[in-house]
């Protein structure tokens, strides 16, 4: 079907290809323009597995670790709700931004397959941009273009810098782009065959798009505004006829194709718009107040740092700048009917940085969305060539440089970036994650309302963002949303150290030590008076890059009873009393509160409270350990909040060749009084076993399945024997 549409819709219908192209291709330049098709194909997958097992995540990274947080909470929490947790702003703990498909599709693909959400997340994004490619392909097939012209526009794009490192990035972007391109093309079929098939795909993808990522969708509504305007232009009544049912007819159906993508985006846009209303902190995200930042003024517009702006994301990540001189000279070689295309994707491509300039701007993923439109237009200049009287094999040499470039400029610009292998957060994160429960919130100023700290240290969190530390009603009800919450540290940054109004505002809100317990780079982290020892003595065991325990903090001095590995031989005699009542006595012992030991109707009970290791030196042969364990009834009766949780259960192991590089597990059993009321009372363990030869044997109790200590007491009673 061929369309007589003007201007701007001409350049995308389906031309005849012989009022295009001279003569066909000779079949070392179909075979050429496959090979440079599919090396682009290569040194895309190539470019995007750099980095691959790394768990950082360069380019956008408080976007990426803001999405990588919903889907963490997701996928932990079971939460597939529409209002989605994204816990960074308090509670409610969620803001949602964008429809959460991409977060419910990786965390589905990471539970299924065991994967670790950052390659699950790098995996998705991948698939969504490889299945836009088809769309692209045959979108350029509307611009005139044959089938290996297509492929080498293809090849540009797959070069391209920005999309081999945002391509795999831990974002929305390439699935927004995946549902916005397939909508384009099931709009344009589904109008112009009058087909119903298409219309529910222009359906699907439309409300796909629109919920994914709004501002992308809405560059593509662009391109196929401009077509329908087109068409109905053409469709108009002649003067004097009443010929306005083809019209009417034509309306109906691009009606039919876009009304339901608006409804349900701005459907959902008000449904978001609502769950933030309910979170003081989170009230400036509503759309309403978003408008400048999102749209932009007349005067970021147009300014010079704006353009600036664009002109680096232009320049480092979409194209070398040689070459988008060298398509803009080649452009006026072209014939006339190849301009117009150009200009239309061109045009496509400006008016969404004036639509969104600041968006654009400061965002450099955003041009995920808009790239491809000045790729497609470079592509045009380069593949027309071929119909000028330019010598075939100059227009390879010239595509050759081409390709070059840019991916000369993605291993001088992103590589360096992503080829670093990385455990992802910081010493800051990893001492967080492992001195707070999973239950507990962190508090953070300093550090805006970013999702870094929160997601790798894989904890709920109350982020002040910039400028409330000074209003005091917005203080007040940030804190005030944790009322019934444990928080576990407060973190304060850079210039918010010295804040000392807002720091003793914080102190008395959640009970916290006056003095910190540790600092990392320019953050300061209080602890609860009561977690500050064990906490502090985690840190004085385990080194974390950076964190430093902030003075002695009061702490025992290294070579105390508790928090480390010590002897026995090293003790006072009235110290190894405290082991009497083994037999043998154990050579040496870890006691994260030190050892305990009370006498209860003139029978021993040792205190075993997690981390407790025992560890004995026993002869070849054959041994029996025989001990009772006892769980204290307050560890799981009666009613617990949230501040203090039933025990999660003590885990006790008995493990032969404690040093070696594998150590034989001889005894394994989580003892959960709380979940399992045959767990109560008194628990005989009887274990024989046999050893080879004279062994170190470890007898381990440790934390359940949460990683709490929270009311683990648990007691040895009566003699422990190795016999």
């Amino acid at each position: 079907m061929r369309l007589a549409i003007p201007v701007a819709g001409s350049c995308l219908r389906t031309l005849p290809s012989t009022a295009l192209n001279p003569p066909g291709p000779g079949r070392a330049e179909v075979a050429l323009t496959v090979l440079f098709f599919l090396a682009s194909l290569a040194f895309h997958h190539w470019g995007s597995a750099v980095g691959w097992q790394s768990k950082n995540l360069p380019g956008g990274e408080f976007r990426q670790a803001q999405t990588a947080l919903s889907t963490y909470f997701i996928q932990r929490d079971d939460d597939y709700s529409l209002a989605y947790p994204t816990p960074v702003l308090g509670k409610p703990w969620s803001i949602p931004m964008e429809f959460p498909l991409y977060q419910w599709t990786v965390a589905r693909l990471s539970s299924a397959t065991g994967w670790d959400l950052t390659k699950t997340g790098r995996t998705v994004s991948l698939a969504c941009f490889y299945l836009t490619l088809p769309a692209i392909f045959l979108l350029l097939g509307r611009l005139g273009l044959t089938g290996l012209q297509r492929l080498v526009v293809l090849g540009l794009v797959l070069t391209c810098p920005l999309y081999i490192y945002y391509g795999r990035a831990f974002l929305i972007e390439t699935m927004a782009l995946l549902f916005s391109a397939w909508f384009l093309l099931a709009f344009l079929r589904a109008v112009e065959n009058r087909s119903a098939g298409w219309l529910v795909l222009a359906n699907l993808f439309g409300v796909g798009a629109g919920l994914v990522k709004v501002t992308t969708f809405m560059l593509f509504l662009m391109p196929a505004g401009l077509v329908a305007l087109s068409w109905l232009w053409s469709a108009r009544p002649v003067p004097g006829a009443a010929r306005w049912r083809p019209g009417a007819e034509l309306a109906g159906w691009i009606a039919a194709a876009t009304a339901i993508p608006f409804g349900v985006t701005l459907g959902w846009i008000r449904f978001a718009d609502s769950v933030k209303r309910l979170n003081p902190s989170a009230r400036f995200l509503q759309s309403d107040n978003l408008t400048d930042f999102n749209f932009g003024t007349m005067a970021n517009r147009f300014s010079a740092e704006t353009g600036l702006q664009h002109w680096q994301t232009i320049s480092q990540a979409v194209v070398w700048p040689p070459v988008l001189l060298l398509g803009a000279i080649l452009f006026w070689a072209l014939p006339t009917r190849r301009r117009w295309p150009v200009f239309f994707c061109l045009g496509c491509y400006l008016a969404v940085l004036a639509l969104f300039p600041t968006l654009y701007a400061l965002h450099e993923y955003y041009a995920v969305a808009n790239a491809v439109f000045l790729l497609v237009a470079l592509g045009l200049v380069f593949t027309g060539l071929s119909e000028t009287r330019c010598p075939r094999w100059l227009v390879a040499v010239v595509l050759l440089g081409v390709w070059s470039a840019q991916t000369q400029l993605y291993v001088r610009g992103y590589f360096p970036q992503q080829r670093g292998i990385s455990a992802g957060g910081s010493g800051l994160t990893e001492a967080l994650r492992h001195i707070t429960a999973p239950n507990e919130v962190l508090v953070v100023a300093g550090d805006d309302w970013s999702s870094i700290t929160p997601f790798f240290a894989e904890r709920r969190a109350l982020m002040l963002r910039r400028g409330v530390q000074d209003q005091a009603t917005a203080l007040e009800e940030s804190l005030a949303t944790l009322a019934d919450e444990q928080v576990g540290a407060v973190v304060l940054q850079g210039a918010l150290r010295e804040n000392n109004q807002l720091r003793d505002r914080l102190i008395a809100t959640f009970g916290l030590r006056r003095s910190p317990a540790f600092t990392w780079r320019e953050a300061e982290v209080f602890l609860p008076e009561e977690h500050w020892l064990r906490a502090s003595r985690q840190i004085q065991q385990r080194p974390f890059d950076g964190v430093r325990l902030a003075g002695d903090g009061g702490l025992p001095p290294i070579g105390g009873p508790g928090g480390e590995w010590r002897l026995l031989s090293e003790l006072a005699p009235e110290a190894r009393q405290k082991f009497s009542a083994m037999t043998p006595q154990p050579v040496g012992y870890y006691a994260s509160f030190g050892p305990g030991l009370e006498w209860r109707e003139n029978e021993p009970w040792f205190n075993a409270h997690p981390t407790t290791r025992l560890r004995f030196l026993l002869p070849a042969g054959p041994h029996v350990l025989r001990t009772t364990v006892v769980f204290s009834e307050g560890a799981y009766r009666g009613s617990f909040g949230a501040h203090e949780p039933p025990t999660d259960g003590v885990v006790i192991r008995l493990l032969a060749g404690e040093g070696s590089a594998r150590p034989r597990v001889l005894f394994d059993r989580l003892l959960d009084p709380f979940a399992s009321s045959e767990d109560q009372g008194e628990q005989h363990i009887e274990v024989p076993f046999f050893l080879p030869e004279p062994t170190a044997v470890d007898l381990y109790f440790g934390p359940g399945p949460q990683g709490r200590d929270t009311r683990d007491w648990i007691w040895l009673r009566g003699p422990v024997v190795f016999n």
